[in-house]
């Protein structure tokens, strides 16, 4: 699952100030731009006198990017078709990574600009709204609630997730081994209480520890399915290539939620302790993805080949009932049970200031705000709990969540925000241009409008089609 965002731990921090090697921040994904295209003139360097090395900010992204999300993807590839699938997931990784980059450079461009080396996502589509042409600048508070509302819808979509996978692999547990049978909606009322437990860590260091015991577990489980994947019998000729535009759609969902981490990207790239490294063909970023990409690929690869049409919403829920086996899925189960309370977390740190300034302080100025931040807390966790009570189903659920929140912060934002940043200094240099320096600035202009205006195109047709799939998918679907 995605946005599983893992606080680098304070260990990892360097001391020793540097002096990180020059950046030009005006170059995109696919346009190199000096800074005479951009007419800023020379921008002061980004400074970390601490962070961390591009190593561990490249293994905390793939921590963050690889969990139990990809346990979903062999049910994309059913979805879309064997090599459609393949295909599909290949393409997204590389759409994926593309708009990652083209929000660190929107980042490090501004952060520069200001003399502040850190900005999130809301942060970015603020600061580029307010410095950008004359007509969109009153825009720059929209700007932010937009972006922060949806990566908060985001969040509550994953956390409805994990709750469902909590709730589903123990009524598979429980029934596997006792007499007791009850219905989905029970089991996730039954386990309420122990998400609202949890929910209450407020310690960030606790939730690192309990994040740390996660992803031990996580790899653990996953070499365990990946050799037994890999060694179980396959089938190639009965798996079509190709569905239908349904499908295909339904499974795009189910793909941009496991790669969803752009909430995740700019608070690693504010902990690099040289930003240039974050970018680039071999950079954080570009190695990160294609290794994700790798094993997103295989997994659902091999899951389909190996369980076919029979393949679920989560490929645990397809593996043998054997006692080993049996340990994997209470790992899984308590790997996503510890990490509902860093989804949550998300955000509390997003709503939970504003909320405790403006309604709790003046309405009960005397009172401490420790019951009414619990109260909040557990608010949140009924919330994920009657979504994934009104979606029962892994296969539904985790599309809905793709296709809406994750197509907007990972296609139509950034695209949005490259525009808005880096087209206005461009234009302001054309008048200034003649002959062929002229000519090649239009056409510079021209292709980035056009390379954004595709992404944003493929955000916004994949979020109306995919919606529209999967809510047919929901009507249809026997949710009993």
């Amino acid at each position: 699952m995605s946005t599983k965002k893992d606080a680098p731990s304070s260990s990892s921090l360097s001391t020793i100030p540097a002096d990180p090697p020059k950046y030009d921040p005006s170059c995109s994904s696919s346009v190199t731009l000096s800074s005479e295209d951009l007419d800023d003139g020379p921008l002061p360097p980004l400074v970390r006198k601490q962070g961390i090395g591009a190593f561990m900010i490249l293994i905390n992204f793939v921590k963050g990017m690889v969990g139990p999300g990809c346990l979903s993807l062999p049910l994309a590839f059913k979805q879309a078709g064997l090599w459609t699938g393949f295909a599909l997931v290949i393409i997204y990784g590389f759409l994926n990574n593309y708009c990652m980059l083209q929000l660190v450079h929107c980042s490090q461009y501004l952060s520069r600009k200001r003399g502040d080396a850190h900005l999130d996502y809301g942060n970015v589509a603020s600061e580029a709204f307010g410095s950008s042409f004359r007509s969109v600048r009153i825009h720059k508070n929209k700007a932010k609630m937009t972006v922060n509302t949806a990566i908060i819808f985001l969040q509550i979509g994953i956390c409805s997730v994990f709750y469902l996978f909590v709730g589903v692999h123990t009524k598979e547990l429980i029934e596997q081994y006792f007499e007791f049978r009850a219905s989905t909606t029970m089991f996730l009322i039954m386990i309420l209480p122990a998400m609202i437990l949890i929910n209450f860590l407020r310690t960030l260091r606790i939730i690192a520890i309990f994040s740390a015991v996660g992803n031990v577990l996580m790899v653990v489980s996953l070499v365990f399915i990946y050799q037994h994947l890999i060694r179980s019998d396959h089938q190639f000729s009965k798996l079509p290539a190709m569905t239908d535009f349904d499908g295909i759609m339904t499974a795009t969902g189910a793909i941009l939620y496991s790669f969803e981490g752009q909430a995740m990207v700019l608070p690693m790239e504010n902990r690099l302790k040289h930003p240039e490294k974050m970018v680039g063909p071999f950079g954080v970023l570009s190695s990160g993805m294609a290794f994700v990409t790798f094993v997103y690929t295989s997994c659902g690869f091999l899951g389909y080949i190996t369980y076919g049409d029979g393949v679920q919403g989560s490929i645990t829920l397809n593996l043998p009932d054997h006692p080993m086996f049996t340990v994997v899925k209470v790992l899984l189960t308590l790997v996503v049970f510890l990490g509902f309370v860093i989804q949550q977390y998300v955000i509390m740190e997003m709503t939970w200031p504003t909320i405790k300034s403006k309604v709790i302080a003046p309405k009960f100025p005397k009172s401490s705000p420790i019951p009414f931040e619990l109260a909040y807390r557990s608010g949140l966790v009924l919330i994920a709990m009657l979504i994934a009570i009104g979606i029962p189903n892994l296969e539904n659920i985790i599309p809905l969540v793709g296709v809406t929140a994750g197509m907007m912060l990972a296609f139509v934002f950034p695209a949005t925000l490259d525009s808005i940043t880096f087209l206005p200094p461009m234009v302001r240099r054309l008048p200034r241009l003649e002959g062929s320096e002229k000519t090649a600035q239009k056409l510079r202009i021209g292709w980035r409008i056009l390379q954004n205006s595709a992404l944003i195109a493929i955000g916004i047709f994949g979020c109306i089609a995919g919606l529209q799939s999967t809510i047919r998918a929901l009507v249809t679907t026997d949710t009993s």
